[in-house]
């Protein structure tokens, strides 16, 4: 019986842990908002703007980078800083690091 009882806890205590990780472990945290489009806790990886010039909002937990071309190829155009917007005339994308 006691081997049951522990069996069953050690699966109730992963399951809780499984179902409290929401946030993937390369997101960050909080919106990104690219040419009035959001995106919440915004995975690692590029976000193309659909006009110019192009608007960022970061209310993330990490700076995200400006890209003169979509697909975050060209010049590098800035860095947006946590908790900052910014407006780039001729930005094409950007770039969660993490």
């Amino acid at each position: 019986m006691r081997r049951t009882t522990t069996t069953l806890a050690a699966l109730a205590t992963s399951a809780a842990l499984t179902l409290t990780t929401t946030t993937p472990a390369l997101a960050a945290r909080g919106v990104l908002t690219v040419s009035g489009k959001r995106y919440t806790d915004p995975a690692r990886g590029c976000y193309t703007g659909n006009f110019w010039p192009l608007s960022v909002g970061n209310r993330t937990d990490t700076p995200v980078i400006v890209f003169q071309r979509d697909n975050c190829q060209g010049d590098t155009l800035g860095q947006v800083p946590s908790g900052q917007s910014r407006v780039f005339e001729f930005g094409g994308s950007v770039q969660v690091p993490r």
